[in-house]
């Protein structure tokens, strides 16, 4: 009803089309074919829609409209596409918005109020974000992973919201380097796919992130490389900005328990806990 031609979720539907590919960035630095394409139809959810700039902007006028179509079918209520843009939930020390709508991020940018949605698979990055306000839409996708494609993405968002809206998305400055802060947080948090290494070298931090060895072992298919190491700049309160790398801007906090023991961290919208330190 939306006209979405070239939005699909099986790959028999792609392979019929022309379409691209994921690549991802090897040690010696050369580029190869990410070979897991698509994963299974139970993740479908979670990024496993393919689709062309041209769908997406079309999709975002959609949710910028009166809920009806190009035809002037009326699909929802308008009410309803407004609603969706309405904060559900507040995200706390997250660069993917200060709240959650309904399928969507909510971020104020600059006193502006954007509404977004990213996504990513093997080698593949997707942003969209949207300024209701201003009836702008700006979509971007790439294929080259684990760094250069988030990276190029935030700097294409935010070179097209500077030049077109004039409106400025910039990172917050982190504070001076605190040896005692750095302390307590230094150490290894983990969830059941990833460990998060936060290392201090006596004068700067830096942050790791990486798929554990049994994870990879067990699957029989080709999972992500890791992202390189890059440095990190503590901001006020618990929170913290990496400065460095693909996941530059990316933002996140620290938890504590009742007797202010760092206990753990969150990364994207992912909880990590700390791991305890061995004794010996």
């Amino acid at each position: 009803m939306l006209g979405l031609s070239h939005t699909f979720f099986t790959a028999g539907d792609v392979m019929t089309r022309r379409f691209a590919v994921g690549h991802n960035l090897g040690q010696d630095g050369t580029l190869s074919v990410a070979r897991q394409w698509k994963d299974t139809r139970a993740n479908n959810p979670g990024g496993d829609a393919a689709s062309s700039v041209a769908d997406l902007l079309r999709w975002a006028r959609f949710h910028l409209g009166d809920g009806r179509a190009e035809t002037g079918a009326q699909v929802l209520p308008a009410t309803a596409l407004r609603q969706m843009q309405q904060q559900t939930a507040e995200l706390r020390g997250s660069t993917l918005g200060d709240a959650l709508g309904i399928g969507w991020f909510l971020r104020g940018v600059d006193e502006v109020r954007t509404v977004g949605h990213d996504g990513s698979s093997n080698g593949q990055f997707a942003n969209l974000l949207t300024v209701p306000e201003r009836d702008f839409a700006v979509v971007v996708l790439s294929n080259a992973g684990p760094d250069g494609g988030l990276a190029v993405n935030q700097a294409v968002v935010r070179w097209a919201l500077e030049h077109y809206l004039g409106v400025a998305d910039r990172d917050p400055e982190p504070l001076p380097y605190d040896p005692a802060r750095a302390a307590r947080i230094a150490g290894s948090y983990e969830n059941d796919l990833m460990t998060l290494t936060f290392r201090s070298d006596g004068a700067g931090l830096t942050v790791e992130c990486t798929i554990k060895p049994e994870i990879r072992a067990a699957t029989d298919t080709e999972l992500p490389p890791d992202l390189s190491v890059a440095d990190l700049g503590l901001l006020p309160g618990d929170e913290y900005i990496i400065t460095s790398g693909g996941l530059k801007g990316q933002r996140g906090f620290f938890t504590h328990d009742p007797a202010g023991q760092v206990t753990g961290a969150d990364l994207a919208g992912r909880k990590f806990t700390r791991v305890p330190a061995a004794q010996g």
